[in-house]
């Protein structure tokens, strides 16, 4: 028999940061929201320490990195997702930037999509 749970983790980049949202109470739910936020793996590994309490050792630095590099990818690949979907939709290349997404970005996406078509 499989089991799961799911926990709902607010947006990391406005906690306590002036964005009104403040850390959650669940000292479990607080800790997943800081290792999946945007901060970088030294940063996160300071929060752990600093505010849980939590001890550092080679094994728990290896999987903090492992995570943080496994986040990135999965943001990089979110992100060509996107790009791809408003090409596919005809959004020109000049909206697809003014999202927040880089020429660069654009344009392998887009030699890519057609390269496959």
């Amino acid at each position: 028999m499989t089991q799961g749970i799911i926990i709902n983790i607010r947006n990391g980049a406005n906690l306590n940061s002036g964005g009104g949202i403040k850390k959650s109470q669940n000292v479990l739910i607080s800790m997943l929201e800081e290792l999946f936020s945007g901060k970088n793996a030294v940063e996160k590994k300071r929060i752990l320490a600093d505010e849980f309490g939590m001890k550092i050792t080679a094994e728990l630095e290896g999987r903090i990195q492992i995570m943080c590099n496994l986040s990135e990818n999965i943001i990089e690949r979110e992100r060509i997702d996107a790009i791809k979907r408003m090409i596919r939709a005809n959004a020109s290349k000049e909206q697809i930037i003014s999202f927040g997404y880089t020429e660069a970005e654009y344009k392998k996406e887009e030699s890519t999509l057609y390269a496959n078509a």
